[in-house]
């Protein structure tokens, strides 16, 4: 694990290993939880990711949006993919109270991804978010079930990242 847990890891992880090794992409792998359009198992690639985290409403942007250097809004970062998922990326474990920033609704959520993009996203790089499902939001999670899905995960993301560089 590079990065470890949580979107500020994420974020000055992926900086300094794309400032060190200069990628020509970068990934963001790992667990998701889904809010139910996928099952426990799948292996998804998302198009885009979401910080509901982000909160500058008083200043009259949109729930979820970042002002970048150059004053622009951003609410969505952009991930390369075939399909149109939404991944949502928090600092804490989502319960799905908070998960839907205007009408923009995702698909599942992880702990890193926007961290991830938002490093690739400032370096100019493409990023992809390729997740394995470990547990649907809001239904209580077994230790056990959760270790094992773990150890699915090792075994089966990397051919399920090497054919998400294909769209590349």
């Amino acid at each position: 694990m590079i990065t470890g847990t949580g979107l500020v890891q994420a974020a000055v992880a992926a900086s300094y290993a794309i400032a060190e090794y200069k990628p020509d992409a970068v990934v963001s792998t790992g667990s998701a939880g889904s809010f139910g359009r996928f099952s426990v198992g799948d292996i998804v690639s998302f198009s885009k990711v979401i910080s509901p985290d982000n909160d500058l409403t008083r200043f009259h942007l949109p729930k979820g949006a970042m002002l970048s250097d150059n004053h622009q809004t951003i609410v969505t970062l952009s991930l390369v993919s075939e399909n149109d998922y939404i991944l949502s990326s928090s600092s804490a474990f989502e319960s799905g109270d908070n998960r839907k920033i205007g009408d923009i609704a995702p698909d599942a959520a992880d702990m890193e991804a926007f961290g991830v993009a938002y490093a690739a996203y400032k370096m100019h790089i493409p990023c992809l978010a390729v997740k394995m499902i470990t547990d649907i939001i809001g239904e209580d999670l077994r230790l056990p079930d959760y270790s094992f899905r773990l150890r699915k995960m090792r075994e089966e993301l990397p051919s399920a990242i090497e054919k998400a560089f294909s769209v590349l």
